[in-house]
């Protein structure tokens, strides 16, 4: 496994973690401190803010489970990758792309790509 799979499966290996505590301290190697998170209703900045969507979304769907599609591409400090989430109740799984932007080692941010995300019933941000 190379350097960039090894991070993709870090920040993918994170969201899939179910303890909120266990999954504090795997965000806390894989992202800076000040990560932003950019989803299709909504904008996360701070490990804190992500840590407590990745709580509401394994809650929505009773656990995560990624799959990476295809290759992973990097392109300087950026990567793009396609992935796989299964999701109960529906027939396909959910997929989607996301962007990453390292600073080191540790992911900056995160741009995430998910069509038909308003189909996925994922309740709107208070």
């Amino acid at each position: 496994m190379d350097d960039v799979e090894r991070r993709v499966k870090g920040h993918l290996d994170a969201w899939m973690i179910a303890d909120a505590r266990e999954r504090a301290a795997a965000l806390g190697r894989v992202y800076t401190d000040d990560v932003t998170v950019v989803e299709p209703d909504r904008v996360l900045r701070g490990r804190e803010v992500l840590n407590e969507r990745i709580t509401e979304l394994h809650r929505l769907f009773g656990g995560l489970e990624f799959t990476v599609l295809g290759p992973i591409e990097r392109n300087q400090d950026y990567v793009l990758y396609r992935w796989s989430q299964p999701v109960p109740g529906r027939a396909e799984p959910v997929t989607g792309w996301d962007v990453l932007t390292f600073e080191g080692e540790r992911i900056t941010h995160v741009v995430m790509f998910i069509p038909a995300f308003e189909d996925l019933g994922i309740p709107e941000p208070a």
